[in-house]
C-alpha cells in the first residue's frame, strides 16, 4: 500500500553546522524515507534505499527540468550534463568522460603524486597552516587547471566562483546576489576560453573544442561542459580534503591505524566521503506519478535526493555515525549513482589517494589549533577555515 509523504515545517537550511544538519536527517529518517518540506515545496528523500532507487530511475526522476531549488537557476543550468536527460546527457557526458577514462587518469597518477608531495612539503614548512587554502584547495588547484589546460589567469578566483554556483542550487537566500555574480563570472570566463581556444594541447579543454569542431556537439555547448567539470572537480575534492584534516584530527586513533596499515587508504577514502559527504544532494522532478518506498509522489514534484543523509542511514550502515577506516563502504552514494554518477570521481580518488600517502609519509599527527569554521553554503558540506597543525614525523612537539 502507498501513503502520502508526511509533511514537516523543518527548515533544512536554517543552519550550516554539520551536527545540526545530521540531527535533522536523523529526525526525518526516524519517521520515514520521504518527507514533504512545506517551506520549500520539495520532497526530501533521506533514506539510503529511497535515494538510490530515485537516482537509478532517470526516466521517472528527471534532471532535465533542473536540479536546483529555484526556477531562475534551473533556467541558467538547463542543458548542462548535470541538468539534462538521455539522450542529450549521454552525448555530453561521453565528450567530458573521454579524458576521464581509467587509462587516461591512471597515466597521470605519477604526476598527481608528485604534486601531492609538493603540497604537503609546503604545508610542513609552515607547520601551523590554514587547512582550506594551504592544503584542501592547494591540492586540486595543482592538478585540475592543468588537467583542463587552462591559462594562468583567474586561477585564484576559481574556488570562489564554483562555490557560489553550487550554493545557488539551494533556495534563494541573502547570498543569492553574490552567488549570481559568481555564476556570471565563471560563465563569462568559460565563454571567453572557448572562443579564444585557450587550452593547452592534449588537455580535456582541447578535447571539448575538438568534439565541437568535429560536429559531435554544438559549439555553444563548449562553455557548458567546461563549467560542468571545472566547478565540481575543484570544490568537491577540496571539501573532501578539508574533512580529511578535521576528521583525522578528531580521530587520531584512525590516523595511527592508517600509518600502521597504509594499504587501508582506499577504504579510508570511501569511509571519509560516506562519513562527510561533500555534496548534500541535488533535486530531480517526477516525470509522472510515482511511488518511492511506499510513498506516493505526484507528477511534476521536485524531490531532493539527500546523499548526505543516505550515507548515514541506520538501516543501511552499522554504527553510521562512527568513523572507521576499516569499514570500506564501497556502495556509498557520495559520488551519486546511476546515469548522473560523478564522471570525475576517478581523478578525485587519485588526488585523495596521492594526498593521503604524501601525508602518511611525513605527518605523525594532525591537530586542530582552533575550532574550524563551517562555510555558509546550501548544498556543500564544507569548511571556510581550518586552523590546523601538521606534526611532522619525529617531531618533538
Amino acid at each position: 500500500m502507498t501513503h502520502t509523504a508526511p509533511a514537516t515545517d523543518l527548515d533544512l537550511f536554517e543552519a550550516y553546522d554539520r551536527e545540526h544538519r545530521l540531527e535533522q536527517y536523523r529526525e526525518l529518517r526516524s519517521t520515514g524515507e520521504v518527507h514533504y518540506l512545506e517551506r520549500h515545496d520539495v520532497y526530501a528523500i533521506t533514506g539510503y534505499d529511497a535515494v538510490k532507487t530515485a537516482l537509478a530511475d532517470h526516466d521517472t526522476f528527471i534532471s532535465g527540468a533542473g536540479v536546483a531549488f529555484t526556477d531562475p537557476v534551473n533556467q541558467i543550468i538547463r542543458g548542462t550534463t548535470l541538468a539534462s536527460d538521455p539522450p542529450e546527457h549521454d552525448l555530453l557526458r561521453t565528450v567530458v568522460a573521454t579524458g576521464l577514462q581509467p587509462r587516461a587518469v591512471r597515466g597521470r597518477s605519477g604526476e598527481i603524486g608528485e604534486q601531492a608531495r609538493k603540497v604537503v612539503a609546503a604545508a610542513l614548512e609552515k607547520e601551523d597552516i590554514e587547512g582550506v587554502s594551504d592544503l584542501a584547495q592547494a591540492m586540486p588547484l595543482s592538478v585540475i587547471p592543468d588537467f583542463l589546460g587552462l591559462p594562468e589567469r583567474n586561477r585564484d578566483r576559481l574556488f570562489e566562483w564554483a562555490q557560489g554556483g553550487t550554493d545557488n542550487l539551494g533556495p534563494a537566500s541573502e547570498r543569492t546576489p553574490h552567488n549570481n555574480e559568481m555564476s556570471r563570472c565563471i560563465a563569462e570566463f568559460t565563454v571567453e576560453l572557448a572562443e579564444r581556444r585557450e587550452f593547452s594541447s592534449g588537455s580535456l579543454g582541447a578535447e571539448v573544442i575538438a568534439a565541437a569542431d568535429a560536429g559531435r556537439i554544438p559549439q555553444e555547448k563548449c562553455p557548458v561542459l567546461l563549467i560542468d567539470y571545472l566547478g565540481p572537480s575543484l570544490e568537491t575534492t577540496a571539501t573532501a580534503i578539508g574533512h580529511l584534516l578535521v576528521t583525522f584530527a578528531e580521530h587520531p586513533e584512525e590516523w595511527q591505524i592508517l600509518r600502521d596499515e597504509p594499504a587501508l587508504v582506499p577504504s579510508a577514502i570511501n569511509e571519509l566521503v560516506r562519513y562527510e559527504s561533500p555534496i548534500r544532494g541535488f533535486t530531480r522532478v517526477t516525470s509522472s506519478e510515482a511511488e518511492l518506498c511506499g510513498v506516493a509522489l505526484p507528477a511534476g514534484a521536485r524531490v531532493w535526493t539527500l546523499l548526505a543523509s543516505a550515507n548515514r542511514d541506520e538501516r543501511k550502515w552499522e554504527r553510521p555515525d562512527e568513523f572507521d577506516v576499516r569499514r570500506n563502504p564501497l556502495d556509498h552514494l557520495a559520488f551519486g549513482y546511476g546515469t548522473h554518477g560523478c564522471a570525475g570521481q576517478g581523478v578525485a580518488r587519485i588526488e585523495l589517494h596521492a594526498l593521503f600517502h604524501a601525508l602518511l609519509e611525513s605527518v605523525e599527527r594532525i591537530e586542530l589549533t582552533a575550532a574550524p569554521t563551517i562555510a555558509e553554503n546550501s548544498m556543500l558540506n564544507t569548511w571556510a577555515r581550518i586552523p590546523v597543525r601538521l606534526v611532522a614525523e619525529g617531531s618533538t612537539r
